[in-house]
């Protein structure tokens, strides 16, 4: 393996090492690993710690669930500021107090419904069912042991549990339905005038020493911005993948050594009855439970009990140490401890009865339900995707050969792209002038645009380092041509500042007329005499709902806030469109919303709406007043 880093440390392989290396240190500090680490708590939570460890993968997982989700909008500053390690540390004891609470309460996820959660996970799906080797190798990227995710499931689960309960228990009375109805389904009867702001651009002659004047005091703004044109050779995988063939031996060798995956192993349906044991059971309890199960057992095997009469017995235990169901579909390799497995998979036909298998959570008695036999798809039945599979594997394989041969050329002649484009037999294009707000082609990619206007590229000369601008499609820049900002003169500008200065006064006297068309109409003039006079339209815009598609967004925005009138009087008010013209809105009356005004179906959803949205606030009031209750100690300066 130190053979390999060597033999390929070279070029941007080499900074990638040293990348790694340097990281621990970033983030512990170099004295972290003479002076024996230091405080390892970011929190006490009553009688429980967060450790270090535990914080800082909570704060990486939400750090790279942010930047998927903002991708290049993502502001760094959030990313590297005091808020976000706050909020995930905030997060954490929250999580915590709600496990003190819930163990306090005593609530508890059985074996079975942690097994039925992890299952159903879709991140651990793959070819429509869960896949063992995927969830263990997620885990390891994570950081976590499979005992270690599965506890925290099971306390998800748990805060879940108790979360749906509060909720679930929570009520909306008729008489909140109403309001709410009432509310929400309101509807105003509205009269518009709207002035065009383009009829008060129209209107305005700028001198021409407003111009100069403008530019005088604003030259700063006016400025040609900085351009580049690079040069770019770009490897792209399709053209690499499409060229390939792949021989009938080849395709033939693949089937069999992945036939397992164009196939479906054994599968058995099962059920259990589960004698439990709590976590480190003395050796006298765990006796009692083995008699217990064996009992059980015998008495099915021997025939004095069926399996159903005893799990009937088992399910109306009240003493809460016995339990039993449905197990469902069972292959091999599902659990890290095959014991289970392998006791199903010995019995030989439906119905038949396993003796008590012992696992971490207890005595399980067994009895197998069905057999679903293995299947194997023929292979010309799978041929062609397996080619898909073989070429796309080895084109990426290619892909990956290129692009270090092109980031070591890169690195190796610095100064030209021609010794990568002749080794490599690619082909040295040219891109347009463009500015530090992109282009057409390559120069809209926002690697592109920060890589050509670097230290290093744009000062130095030097070629870029191989950008991937998506999956398969990568290039390699350098600068060709760059111009400078240079200050543009007052022609250049004139244009600009006169549509800037026609703007602000037609604005500005717009909004006088709006001014003025409020006050006359509080007089009583009619919007529709004003209308004429001012060259307006008006539009009687009748009863409108929050979500008229008619109306204008910030018109509905300004008609809702506005009070109700009072008998026999309207209200007023005025709002800036998205194209700049401006309104002057009157509110005549009110209507309040009914239940009529929804279906049957509608008002249910709505009822389940409040409620939640009820017991919501409830959750939050209980989780506050429980934090209230705890001793919570933060270690700010740790994090």
């Amino acid at each position: 393996m130190l053979q390999k880093i060597r033999d390929h440390a070279q070029g941007w392989f080499a900074y990638i090492i040293i990348g790694l290396l340097t990281i621990p240190f970033a983030v512990w500090g170099i004295n972290y690993y003479f002076e024996g680490g230091g405080p390892v708590d970011a929190a006490i939570v009553g009688g429980s710690k967060i450790s270090l460890q535990e914080y800082q993968r909570a704060y990486q997982q939400q750090r790279q669930r942010l930047q998927a989700m903002m991708g290049n909008n993502m502001d760094p500053a959030l990313l590297e500021g005091p808020r976000l390690k706050q909020d995930v540390l905030r997060q954490l004891i929250d999580e915590r107090v709600l496990a003190q609470l819930i163990n306090d309460q005593g609530m508890r996820v059985s074996d079975q419904q942690l097994r039925n959660a992890l299952l159903t996970l879709p991140v651990f799906q793959q070819s429509g069912g869960f896949n063992k080797e995927l969830y263990e190798r997620l885990l390891r990227n994570q950081g976590y042991t499979a005992a270690l995710f599965e506890e925290g499931l099971r306390q998800s689960l748990a805060t879940e549990q108790l979360r749906n309960g509060v909720i679930a228990s929570a009520l909306a009375t008729p008489t909140e339905l109403e309001q709410l109805i009432a509310l929400l389904k309101q509807q105003r009867e509205v009269y518009l005038l709207t002035l065009p702001l383009a009829q008060y651009v129209a209107k305005v002659k700028v001198e021409d020493v407003a111009i100069q004047n403008y530019f005088a005091k604003n030259a700063e703004r006016f400025v040609n911005p900085e351009q580049v044109r690079v040069q770019f050779i770009e490897l792209k995988l399709s053209n690499i993948a499409n060229p390939i063939t792949v021989g009938e031996d080849e395709l033939q060798a693949a089937y069999q050594a992945q036939i397992a995956k164009y196939g479906r192993p054994e599968e058995r349906s099962a059920s259990h009855i589960l004698v439990k044991l709590p976590p480190g059971a003395a050796q006298t309890a765990v006796d009692q439970a083995q008699t217990r199960a064996q009992r059980i057992a015998g008495e099915i095997r021997s025939g004095a009990k069926t399996f159903d009469q005893a799990l009937q017995e088992v399910r109306s235990d009240p003493s809460g140490q016995v339990e039993g169901g449905d197990l469902g579909v069972i292959s091999k390799g599902m659990f890290d401890n095959p014991a289970l497995e392998n006791a199903l998979y010995a019995l030989q036909k439906p119905s038949e009865v396993s003796e008590p298998v012992r696992m971490s959570s207890g005595f399980h008695i067994l009895r197998l339900d069905s057999i679903t036999p293995a299947q194997v798809k023929p292979f010309e039945e799978v041929r062609d995707s397996i080619a898909q599979e073989l070429r796309q594997q080895q084109a990426e394989n290619r892909f990956y050969e290129i692009t270090q041969m092109l980031a070591n050329l890169g690195y190796e002649h610095p100064d030209s792209l021609e010794p990568a484009a002749k080794t490599l037999e690619l082909t040295i294009q040219d891109s347009d002038w463009f500015n530090r707000q992109g282009r057409e082609g390559i120069a809209k990619q926002p690697k592109v645009i920060d890589s050509a206007f670097s230290e290093d590229v744009r000062k130095r000369g030097l070629n870029s380092e191989p950008l991937e601008l998506e999956p398969g499609h990568v290039v390699m820049l350098r600068v060709k041509e760059y111009k400078d900002a240079t200050p543009r003169t007052l022609e250049e500008s004139r244009e600009e500042i006169a549509k800037i200065l026609r703007e602000q006064q037609a604005r500005e006297a717009l909004a006088k007329d709006i001014a003025t068309l409020k006050a006359r109409a509080v007089q009583g003039e009619h919007l529709q005499a004003l209308a004429k006079e001012f060259g307006g339209e008006f539009k009687n815009a009748g009863l409108i709902g929050r979500d008229a598609p008619s109306v204008d967004s910030a018109v509905l925005e300004t008609v809702f806030r506005l009070p109700s009138p009072e008998e026999g009087k309207v209200t007023l008010g005025s709002a800036v469109l998205a194209n700049g013209d401006q309104a002057v809105l009157v509110v005549a009356r009110v209507v309040a919303g009914k239940k009529d005004d929804l279906t049957e179906d509608e008002r249910k959803m709505l009822t389940q709406q409040l409620a939640q949205q009820t017991g919501s606030g409830q959750f939050e009031g209980l989780l506050d007043s429980v934090r209230v209750k705890t001793k919570v100690v933060m270690y700010s300066d740790r994090l």
